[in-house]
């Protein structure tokens, strides 16, 4: 078995073991049991997780000493940032998807996160850059998996409910293929890193992105239905 094999075979059982589809806020969401105002503050609280992803992503750049590591990093940074096309930075398209929500310019310009996502984003910046980097490509792996699976989730029931105008479900719809892809890559990065004292700097980073993203999701619940 190659060392990437063995690291999704890791995963893989992670997966299944706490497996983010059943998270209780995408089963109180499926079910419909969360109002247009939750939809509304949760949806906003996310948004500050989208502005803070690409600054995760240049801490473990400035992390990792050999450039070879860095190029695939690089390319999902500029990724993030729309291949520089403005209208499809991430945190951009996500916009689009608040202001479905009937969100406003002014109400998004003005939010500011809430104690569970500052502490989520101080967390993995620090993760990513105060720690051994195979640490935090496990983590960012792991976390870029559970943004492809949530995305789907998410942009199926807007779909089904929500009656958006046309094109902001794009990001949604990007982040299903690119965060697969993306998680592949770190992946592969990781298995690089899979073997004898890194190997367990690499699982602990894959069980702290599971930790560090379930939390966020059970925190924001029980902010939004407090």
């Amino acid at each position: 078995m190659s060392a990437f094999e063995d690291l999704r075979t890791f995963t893989t059982r992670l997966f299944a073991r706490s497996a983010i589809e059943r998270h209780a806020l995408f089963v109180r969401l499926e079910a419909g049991e969360l109002s247009p105002a939750q939809l509304r503050a949760l949806a906003l609280q996310i948004h500050h997780v989208v502005d803070h992803f690409p600054r995760f992503l240049a801490a473990i750049l400035a992390n990792i000493p050999d450039y070879r590591v860095r190029m695939p990093l690089v390319e999902n940074l500029f990724e993030e940032h729309g291949r520089m096309n403005p209208h499809a930075v991430h945190v951009e398209t996500y916009a689009k998807f608040l202001a479905s929500l009937g969100l406003s310019a002014r109400e998004i310009g003005t939010s500011r996160p809430a104690v569970p996502v500052v502490a989520y984003n101080r967390a993995i910046t620090d993760l990513c850059l105060h720690y051994p980097y195979p640490e935090g490509l496990g983590a960012l792996g792991v976390i870029e998996e559970i943004v492809a699976r949530v995305s789907l989730i998410v942009g199926r029931f807007a779909a089904r409910n929500l009656k958006p105008s046309d094109g902001s479900l794009a990001h949604f719809g990007d982040h299903e293929t690119l965060d697969v892809s993306h998680s592949s890559e770190i992946y592969e990065l990781a298995a690089a890193c899979y073997q004898g004292e890194t190997r367990r700097a690499v699982e602990q980073g894959l069980l702290l992105g599971m930790y560090y993203h379930r939390r966020l999701y059970t925190d924001l619940l029980e902010e939004i239905v407090a």
